[in-house]
């Protein structure tokens, strides 16, 4: 059994103790621990006033107000649980280009002069239309290694109306994420149909012309 003297200097030494480990600088209390946690890293607005402060700021340099942690605290949460989103613009259809009109229609009439001086004017009229053919069959190919949709009818639209076409494809070409939606846009079954009757209805006319047509007077 332990005498009074004996349990005195037990009890001194778990006090001395104690007091040690309160005096410790790497002890940490409950609030301690959890303000610590409070405490923002990064710059954060004041919550009266909305002035944006530092992180070590805890008092506010515009309305004077006493910052606590814990009134930061959540709305940092917030802002980290609920990223904003960017919608990216639309881009604009490709408008007409008149410039690049006006320049190919220069270029067919000059084509047109040097096939009739050096034939007559009905193979002057069968290489143009050979020249018409090929800028459809360049369009059609080009717009497939392009990825555009609509390739055929580009190159239709080329063969048919080369003059009209052929200058906003050069121009759709250059502005790939762009659309145009006179010739891109979806279409009923109707307007399918009329679309592909007038090609073969053309298509049939060149190859009478090629082969009936000089030998016709």
């Amino acid at each position: 059994m332990e005498t009074p003297r004996e349990w005195a200097k037990r009890f001194n030494r778990q006090t001395m103790n104690e007091e040690a480990d309160s005096h410790s600088p790497n002890a940490e209390t409950p609030d301690d621990s959890v303000r610590a946690s409070e405490v923002p890293s990064e710059p954060f607005p004041c919550p009266a006033c909305g002035q944006l402060l530092a992180p070590s700021c805890r008092v506010c340099v515009a309305c004077k107000h006493a910052i606590d942690p814990a009134e930061i605290a959540k709305p940092q949460r917030d802002m980290v649980a609920a990223p904003l989103t960017v919608t990216e613009p639309k881009p604009e259809p490709v408008r007409y280009p008149w410039v690049l009109f006006f320049a190919v229609l220069g270029v067919s009439f000059l084509l047109a002069q040097i096939f009739i001086e050096f034939w007559d004017l009905e193979k002057a009229k069968l290489a143009m239309g050979g020249v018409q053919a090929l800028a459809g069959i360049w369009v059609f190919f080009d717009a497939l290694r392009q990825h555009l949709p609509r390739p055929l009818r580009w190159g239709l639209g080329t063969m048919i109306l080369p003059v009209v076409i052929f200058p906003w494809y050069l121009a759709r070409r250059r502005a790939p994420q762009s659309s145009v939606p006179f010739v891109e846009a979806e279409v009923g079954p109707v307007t399918r149909f009329l679309f592909f009757a007038l090609a073969v209805f053309f298509l049939l006319c060149a190859i009478l012309y090629v082969v009936q047509g000089p030998a016709l007077k």
